[in-house]
């Protein structure tokens, strides 16, 4: 069976580092829901439960279940010494995939921002579920943020950006969903045309929201990482690089190489 430590992978920096809080060691639970996803012994083979409002549907696809880890990182960390000392630091570590209207909110308010501000209006931005139906508390869906006045949250120029990009995906028929169809670089482009979306929220939504494991977004600390252990510094070179050697699996080396650099540079 495949280590997974819940614990490590909702504190990542993925989508559920905002959307869930922890109530325990290896428990958490939605934010304004009342679903719980917890582990017992850090390993998968019926010891990852849920809630009954949490379907196994969506557990398997929001910790990508389907996923051979230990395939990807042994192949991630064959020849390279760097991914192969992250892959036994952080092999409890899975990648995630949420949904990507909830992603794309995420990653627009994390712009120049603190993980603690940001859990602040992430929060702020949820609805409470509606008592018959537990599951249904999240953030709010863009047909309801395009009339929510959320000015108290005092998000600053982000919030012109997400009533913008809401009115987009509410009124005007931008899809998520196309993206799945479309070539990387296209899927990209087209999120670009979003208020506020630059190439690394872009890749973000990519990569957490629409499970394209082929995207490879670059903060500040992918970007050392890159710089530092594999010599390549220009944005446009590292997304070459990181196409070309990491392929489909280049998301979980973007994710390993963001842990280990932010313990180690």
């Amino acid at each position: 069976m495949d280590s997974f430590d819940l614990e490590l992978t909702i504190e990542s920096g993925q989508t559920p580092t905002f959307t869930w809080e922890k109530t325990a060691p290896q428990r958490f639970r939605r934010i304004a829901g009342k679903d719980e996803v917890w582990l017992g012994k850090g390993r998968l083979g019926g010891c990852l439960k849920s809630s009954p409002t949490f379907s196994r549907a969506s557990v398997r696809r929001l910790f990508r279940l389907q996923d051979d880890v230990s395939a990807i990182y042994a192949d991630l960390a064959e020849d390279d010494a760097v991914l192969a000392e992250a892959v036994r630091r952080f092999a409890g570590l899975r990648l995630t995939e949420s949904d990507p209207w909830e992603s794309t909110v995420c990653f627009l308010v994390s712009q120049n921002n603190n993980i603690p501000r940001i859990k602040q209006i992430v929060r702020g931005l949820h609805v409470r579920p509606d008592g018959l139906n537990p599951a249904s508390g999240g953030i709010m869906r863009p047909e309801k943020l395009v009339h929510a006045d959320v000015s108290a949250l005092k998000m600053g120029y982000r919030e012109a950006f997400l009533k913008q990009t809401a009115r987009l995906v509410a009124e005007n028929g931008f899809s998520f969903e196309r993206l799945r169809r479309r070539g990387l670089d296209e899927a990209r482009d087209a999120l670009m045309e979003l208020p506020g979306v630059g190439p690394k929220v872009a890749d973000c939504i990519l990569l957490y929201g629409l499970g394209r494991t082929e995207a490879f977004p670059q903060d500040v600390w992918v970007k050392k990482a890159v710089a530092t252990w594999y010599g390549v510094t220009k944005e446009n070179n590292v997304k070459e690089f990181a196409a070309e050697k990491w392929g489909n699996n280049a998301g979980y080396a973007q994710q390993l190489l963001f842990c280990h650099a932010r313990e180690q540079l």
